[in-house]
């Protein structure tokens, strides 16, 4: 009885916001073996050394240091769940950025932090871009989500957040099912 989601990638007018936020594959190094960029092979490679900068490393105090790093965009990204559901925070909403976020699984724990993250994401999305767009998926019905959908509709409106109703239904071929028919 959950709802699907289903991804189509169908010809549509990208802005050039979207253009600019589509994630890229790494690119090969001079220094890569001449077999493996002829090979088509696109992956970073495995020897890339980091700085000794101390990035990572624990302080002298014992908290780690902040490593910033560019954010990942994505057009459809699950939000984490079960146990990871707990981690979820603005940190995550600020690094992985994406068109459509699924939230699915009907668990206690995620029913126990749905308003956190949820908050999350708006915190985290003010950080975007003004003219990004954000789809909320969810594939279950939740109290936690109906009453943080009535307390930040405004907010929402104002950072372009659209969350879709989990009763969400597609018809195909005569049969009417739980889906949500996501378009790229």
């Amino acid at each position: 009885d959950t709802p699907k989601v289903l991804a189509s990638s169908s010809k549509t007018k990208a802005s050039s916001a979207g253009l600019a936020e589509k994630a890229r594959l790494p690119t090969l190094g001079r220094n890569e073996p001449a077999a493996s960029r002829a090979s088509g092979d696109a992956r970073a490679p495995l020897t890339t050394r980091r700085p000794l900068s101390g990035a990572g490393r624990q302080s002298p105090a014992g908290a780690k240091a902040a490593v910033p790093c560019p954010p990942v965009y994505l057009e459809l990204a699950y939000i984490p769940g079960a146990t990871s559901a707990q981690k979820v925070d603005e940190d995550f909403f600020r690094r992985i950025r994406s068109q459509c976020y699924v939230i699915s699984g009907e668990d206690h724990i995620k029913e126990g932090v749905m308003r956190g993250i949820l908050d999350a994401l708006l915190s985290g999305k003010q950080h975007w871009a003004s003219d990004s767009q954000v789809t909320l998926i969810p594939t279950f019905d939740s109290q936690a989500m109906h009453e943080w959908y009535l307390e930040t509709l405004e907010r929402q409106r104002e950072l372009g957040v659209t969350v879709l109703g989990s009763t969400s239904t597609v018809a195909m071929q005569d049969e009417s099912f739980p889906a949500c028919k996501v378009e790229f």
